[in-house]
């Protein structure tokens, strides 16, 4: 597959956009129920989860652009089920804490392993294109998401 992801399908660049706003969304609601089921970092979880929610946001607003051509998406750089299987722990974690099995340090633990994963993986690096709004779309997201790991494992820190 090329590096600019001209091979792949517009629907298949679609389906892995689709997948990362997902993503960004199902944190999003992880950290929504954290912050219902731990008062002392309610504000930090709540924060966060506007935050992705945000991000989820913005990503799925760049499908007309990819619709269009504007803004090229490398389809194959993460398998539909690697995400997948992201999103199914993402939500197992979302139902253990929506029935309120779920401790500070393992909330912190989880929350801020998913951010490392997302740096490590440079999840956000899918996205292609010298569009500007791309751009810097792809750096606030970037930041944000360091931000994020840096304000949970602080958090975690202090907890433990």
């Amino acid at each position: 597959m090329s590096g600019t992801g001209e091979s792949s399908s517009r629907m298949e660049q679609l389906e892995t956009l689709g997948l990362m706003a997902a993503h960004e969304a199902a944190i999003g609601d992880l950290y929504v129920a954290y912050a219902g089921a731990l008062p002392a970092h309610a504000a930090l979880f709540a924060k966060l989860a506007e935050e992705e929610k945000q991000h989820a946001r913005l990503l799925a607003g760049f499908a007309d652009d990819v619709k269009a051509g504007v803004v090229q998406v490398t389809a194959g750089r993460f398998s539909s089920e690697a995400v997948m299987k992201s999103l199914d722990s993402v939500w197992a974690r979302l139902e253990e804490a929506k029935k309120g099995h779920v401790t500070a340090l393992d909330a912190l633990a989880t929350a801020a392993g998913l951010e490392d994963g997302l740096i490590e993986r440079a999840f956000f690096v899918v996205v292609q294109g010298d569009h500007p709004a791309l751009k810097q779309l792809l750096e606030t997201i970037g930041s944000e998401t360091a931000g994020h790991r840096d304000k949970l494992k602080e958090a975690w820190a202090t907890e433990a």
